[in-house]
């Protein structure tokens, strides 16, 4: 089958920037990118109806033959100047997501449910659609896939086995493989959602992460990061104040702001929300430096090409947006497949870029525990109130995620809102100093309680954190 599109004229803001000219024809002052083809996936989102943003892959628990995703899987690439496309992959009763290209720009990697399996696994295409490869594999779901500087892959997957707490639907966390797909590891012991990582100029990833440690389910889904191995993993943005998922993040070159989506309240199917523009410049706590520059609620899969330029999704529409807000079209999908209600998703530029400086490894993988410093318990985002010499001991809970969910209402554990069971690990004494070590069990979701002297809560925290093999986190 071929694709069927209707084209409206590109904009020339977009072919100011590929020729590096101006519409009149004068030299543009922005330096040639250098890429003339953009490559984007095409695919009908859940035909459940749910409109939850990670309802996009396996199946709901009560009804296995109830999918979560959808059909009519293509990945395309457009001549921008042509308006030629080429189907890289067609399957229609498959599905297609998530291409990213390499730092060469001469491959593809990609997230592929082929018809007639229901697993999404990662593949590997040559930009001009030869050398298609399989590279992992299972009945588990491999999705969001980012090349890493270091050769290795970065993406999110289902082995983690666990089910949303508050949901009918499957979880996908941080994982890792070897650029063949070998070596599969994970990196985030989170129990509820990860999404859509990404790599940061200092090598470090970026992603989204689910969280209700004893608080609102539906308030807390904001941006962390990490090192490529897993450790010192740390809130980038958000996660203090309540409200929105932020995802489909990515750095803006030439600045220290990130261009994502801003899918407000609870999140909107399949990612769909307001194009927003954020700066960790004053901490992770700042409200006022993020800026949604379009309020739309159904824009998707942001792709920065410069500070002032983006790529963007609109259900079956490839845009340009500017700085500002405004959009333009470039390609809109037509005929049977629109008709079909297919979307197009995740459009990136056919282009070598720089790659992200390596980082030094920080796990011993021989090694089933790390080890964490606090330095000073009394220092933290929310500490007021409690005065020093308050704090004795810190008691170590880990938080379970559960291998199975059969509801989808609102049934916490407890009338104060727990949606899982936590396990108590130990307590350690807190020092004069305030500081605090500890050895724990790699790869699981801890969080403390502080406790004063007559072993009563001081202060509850309420997210998690977590340490790799061999780690040692301060």
């Amino acid at each position: 089958m071929k694709l069927s599109f209707a084209s409206s004229a590109i904009t020339a803001l977009l072919i100011s920037f590929c020729t590096g000219t101006h519409a009149e024809g004068t030299p543009s002052s922005a330096a040639d990118p250098g890429f003339t083809e953009v490559v984007f996936a095409v695919r009908t989102p859940n035909r459940a109806g749910d409109p939850h943003w990670y309802a996009n892959f396996g199946y709901y628990c009560p009804d296995p033959n109830r999918k979560a995703y959808g059909n009519n899987g293509y990945l395309c690439k457009l001549n921008i100047k042509t308006m030629a496309v080429t189907n890289l992959v067609s399957d229609p009763k498959g599905a297609v997501r998530d291409p990213v290209v390499s730092y060469d720009g001469k491959r593809i990697l990609f997230s592929y449910r082929k018809g007639g399996t229901e697993d999404f696994n990662l593949y590997e295409i040559n930009v001009d659609g030869s050398g298609l490869r399989q590279l992992t594999d299972g009945p588990f779901n491999d999705i969001e896939p980012c090349y890493l500087p270091d050769g290795g892959i970065v993406f999110c997957s289902s082995r983690c086995n666990r089910y949303v707490n508050c949901w009918l639907t499957q979880v996908a966390t941080v994982y890792r493989c070897d650029g063949d797909g070998r070596n599969i590891r994970q990196l985030s012991p989170n129990i509820e959602q990860d999404n859509t990582p990404w790599i940061l100029p200092d090598g470090r990833i970026l992603f989204t992460r689910w969280e209700y440690v004893d608080r609102n389910q539906v308030n807390y889904h904001h941006l962390w990061f990490m090192r490529p191995d897993g450790t010192g993993q740390m809130v980038y943005f958000g996660n203090m104040n309540p409200g929105d998922v932020f995802i489909d993040a990515k750095p803006i070159p030439g600045t220290r702001k990130v261009v994502m989506v801003n899918s407000a309240a609870h999140g909107w199917t399949d990612h769909e929300g307001r194009i927003a523009i954020i700066s960790d410049a004053s901490g992770p706590d700042a409200r006022a430096e993020q800026k949604i520059i379009n309020g739309g609620r159904d824009f998707r899969d942001p792709y920065p090409l410069s500070a002032d330029l983006f790529l963007v999704a609109r259900k079956g529409q490839l845009l340009s947006m500017k700085a500002d807000g405004s959009t333009s079209n470039i390609y809109t999908i037509s005929g049977a497949l629109a008709a079909d209600g297919a979307w197009l998703h995740e459009p990136r530029p056919v282009m070598s870029r720089p790659t992200e400086p390596v980082l030094a490894q920080q796990v011993k993988l021989s090694e089933s525990t790390g080890k964490l410093l606090v330095l000073d318990t009394y220092l933290g985002r929310n500490m007021g109130g409690v005065n020093r010499g308050d704090i004795k001991k810190l008691l170590v809970l880990e938080t379970l995620p559960k291998p199975v969910n059969y509801t989808g209402g609102m049934d916490p554990l407890t009338y104060g809102g727990s949606f899982t069971m936590n396990r108590v690990l130990g307590t350690v004494p807190v020092e004069a100093d305030g500081s605090a070590y500890m050895e724990l069990p790699a790869n699981r979701s801890y969080f403390f309680v502080a406790l004063d002297a007559n072993d009563l809560s001081v202060k509850r925290m309420q997210s998690f954190t977590t340490v790799m093999p061999g780690e040692n986190q301060a």
